[in-house]
């Protein structure tokens, strides 16, 4: 155990943009974030410089790991599993200490004795936790992969509730009503229910287990502000969603201040938690994207592979238009890849496709308006696949380099506004705070 004889609660803000938070505070808003910035340090923390590398998926490893990219070398969501460099919560394991996790992204469970260990939607390695909790991720798991169909069966739904009344915490409750009153009405509030609930779940276990380290990852606020961050009272440029796609601005409703307000009465939760030292971190942060772009996904892959001419397809959806395709060999898979690539919208290629012996990491590539996917052509054939992709969103935040973390061992100095540190630093910070010197 560390010195101050604390439990250390990391709760991670996928993306979260404190420069908003603070125009926010200045309107009076988001009193439990204001305690933590007026009390302690914010540290600003700086990861990759090329583009391309930020990317939550490359950053969390990063967060999890110290390493960078070009030492950890992860490129794609799920690709943590084929690595076996330590994470925190092993090298926090070696030392004798508790551990537990709530839905990290890209983070392997290589964990020998974990409290609890629940991955992410999109990483396929154990779980660890009790029955109810692994029927709950499998739940989970189908949903967030199912996102953006409007629709699910009633046996998916019946199973959900089912499992959802069996984890509910009545405090929870009038805040449950708040976000089923903007679901009701608003599809981007979905993913505030599922934040909720993994705080939830977080929260109860933490209190049967009582860890030494237990991470929470939550992804509401950043999947909301790439889909409408045009709609915000911090967006002061000059993009706008059209109605057909969202009528929150209309309606008077900021959709990021929304998911901010949940995460400000979470921080209230987990520090109300006994004899714990907390910390927040974002990884990276959004800033607005100066122009629109729309990102698609396929309703069913296999059945629109098959229509394209790619056979013995097997495919594991990831987070928005990517996906994992899996074949019975590199034989199988070259030729499919060969044939993906003759798949052209709009006169571009609408695929990446990327060779992986015997399975193919792709994303559609087409960004513009729906309307091209009625004369997508394979070869010298056209093939309406309009009604075989659904918007994901239109991009109204893009990522940058730049990310946030505040430490409740790190109290504010006379004056101070931020410090800057590498992103790469936080994983030794961690160590440090249990005492622990990192292996050279």
């Amino acid at each position: 155990m560390n010195a101050g004889n604390q439990s250390v609660i990391s709760l991670e803000l996928n993306e979260v943009n404190f420069d908003f938070i603070k125009l926010y505070i200045a309107k009076g808003e988001l009193p439990n974030f204001a305690k933590l910035l007026e009390n302690y340090t914010l540290f600003e923390t700086i990861s990759e410089k090329h583009y391309p590398y930020l990317e939550p998926w490359i950053q969390w490893p990063t967060v999890y790991s110290g390493k960078s990219y070009s030492e950890h070398q992860i490129f794609r969501l799920g690709d943590v599993v084929e690595t076996d460099y330590p994470q925190i919560w092993e090298a926090l394991e070696e030392r004798k200490l508790r551990v537990a996790a709530i839905s990290p992204m890209n983070a392997a469970n290589r964990c020998e004795s974990a409290a609890f260990f629940v991955p992410d939607p999109w990483t396929v390695t154990d779980v660890t936790g009790d029955r109810q909790l692994k029927q709950l991720y499998e739940l989970v798991r189908f949903i967030v992969n199912n996102n953006s169909s409007s629709k699910f069966s009633v046996s998916v739904l019946s199973r959900f509730l089912l499992a959802f009344v069996k984890t509910l915490r009545p405090q929870s409750i009038p805040q449950y009503m708040q976000i089923f009153k903007l679901a009701s009405k608003y599809k981007w509030a979905r993913a505030m229910v599922l934040d909720r609930l993994l705080a939830d779940i977080f929260i109860e276990a933490w209190k049967k287990t009582r860890p030494d380290y237990g991470s929470i990852f939550l992804n509401a606020g950043a999947h909301i502000q790439h889909h409408h961050m045009y709609e915000c009272a911090a967006y002061s440029g000059q993009e706008s969603n059209p109605e057909w796609y969202s009528k929150a601005g209309k309606d008077g409703v900021d959709p990021v201040l929304s998911v901010y307000k949940l995460y400000d009465q979470i921080i209230a939760e987990l520090q109300r938690l006994p004899h714990t030292r907390f910390m927040i971190t974002t990884g990276l942060s959004q800033t607005p994207n100066p122009k629109r772009v729309f990102q698609y996904r396929f309703v069913q892959h296999e059945s629109v592979l098959r229509r394209l001419g790619v056979e013995d397809a097997h495919v594991v959806p990831r987070m928005s238009r990517d996906f994992l395709v899996e074949f019975p060999n590199a034989e199988a898979a070259a030729k499919g890849a060969e044939r993906m690539r003759q798949v052209y919208c709009a006169g571009a290629p609408m695929f990446e496709v990327e060779d992986r012996g015997d399975s193919l990491f792709c994303k559609i590539c087409y960004f513009g308006e729906r309307e091209a996917f009625t004369t997508a052509t394979v070869g010298n054939q056209t093939v309406d696949l309009s009604n075989d992709v659904v918007l994901v969103s239109i991009e109204n935040g893009i990522h940058q380099s730049i990310g946030y973390h505040v430490d409740t061992g790190f109290k504010k100095q006379k004056g101070e506004d931020r410090r800057q540190i590498p992103l790469t630093s936080l994983y030794g910070k961690t160590l440090e705070v249990f005492a622990v010197e990192e292996a050279a």
